[in-house]
């Protein structure tokens, strides 16, 4: 049940990957890429789904901080871009002589740590906590009883920041977007395609499990196949097989198998192609495609190097009884 699933699968795979190189090849690309076309594709998907996964990467962000780092100088270099988290309360006296709008922000992690915030304060009140800007040098003097109560915890003061502040950005900068998800379909269809350039449609699989109570044709007995490969000077492919009879007849050291294409529109049948004679061998297995899966030999010798398909599993084990099967 799960070979034929794993099969189903790449046939799927191999399906999708023959109908886009069917549509490129039509366009009369070069021949180098005609034959590659699906694998093409495949490659050039999995390209497109890097694109969303290093193009965050480029976008410049401003450095996390805390209130916590400014105070102990781990973050004091003048211009430095930072992004703080906290609740801004705007003041009603400049905190530095300089007139201005100024709100005194509370970190997030630690609300007794704060920093005067200048610019556009009504933003940052407003910006849920994401507030970014430039670290500036600046004497900070606040009276304790001017400080609004909601810059507070409890009553407690908070130990501000006396010798930086922050100049707020016009607009405060967004978080770097995540466009991970728009990955997942390139990658798929990525991945599908570059499986089914590897593994052709349809596909053949190998199977060991044979009728053991079939008997080999007999000589006189024939029966109807379709074939995908050469057989003698015929060529046909799998996807489009050619019908062929598998005949038995007498040898001088044994039954020989043969195999005759039959002629399409009705014209004279070619004459039948001998399997064996020298080394020949052969597999068991199916022929998967979107829709089923078909019994099928694949057999090489001097003159015949193709896949037959059967009506039924006992045909196919009644022609493997007269090759050379790996089992």
């Amino acid at each position: 049940m799960m070979r034929r699933m794993v099969g189903r699968f790449l046939a799927i795979c191999g399906w999708l990957a023959w109908q886009v190189g069917r549509r490129l090849r039509a366009l009369r690309l070069p021949v180098v890429l005609s034959r590659n076309a699906a694998g093409a594709v495949g490659i050039l998907l999995l390209v497109l789904a890097v694109v969303p996964l290093v193009l965050p990467s480029l976008d410049a962000q401003p450095q996390a901080a805390t209130v916590q780092e400014v105070l102990d100088g781990g973050i004091s270099q003048p211009d430095t871009w930072v992004r703080l988290r906290g609740t801004a309360v705007a003041l009603e006296d400049t905190p530095t002589g300089v007139e201005g709008s100024f709100a005194l922000l509370a970190d997030a992690t630690n609300p007794l740590r704060s920093i005067v915030v200048q610019g556009d304060v009504s933003s940052a009140i407003e910006s849920a906590g994401n507030i970014t800007g430039r670290l500036a040098e600046a004497v900070v003097t606040i009276d304790p009883e001017t400080l609004p109560i909601e810059a507070t915890v409890a009553g407690t003061l908070p130990t501000i920041v006396t010798d930086r502040i922050i100049n707020l950005d016009a607009v405060p900068k967004g978080e770097r977007a995540s466009l991970w998800p728009l990955s997942i379909l390139p990658v798929i269809l990525g991945a599908l395609l570059l499986i089914g350039a590897r593994v052709g449609y349809p596909i053949f699989r190998e199977t060991y499990e044979v009728d053991v109570l079939s008997s080999p044709l007999a000589p006189g007995e024939r029966l109807p196949a379709a074939f995908g490969g050469r057989v003698g000077p015929h060529q046909s492919d799998l996807g489009d097989p050619g019908a062929a009879l598998l005949l038995v007849r007498r040898g001088p050291k044994g039954n020989v198998l043969t195999a005759q294409p039959l002629a399409e529109g009705g014209g004279a049948a070619p004459a039948p192609v001998t399997i064996g004679g020298g080394w020949t061998s052969g597999r068991t297995g199916y022929v998967y495609t979107v829709t089923e899966s078909v019994p099928a030999l694949t057999v090489k010798s001097e003159e015949v190097d193709a896949t037959f398909l059967f009506a039924n599993p006992r045909e196919r084990d009644r022609v493997a009884g007269l090759v050379a099967v790996g089992q």
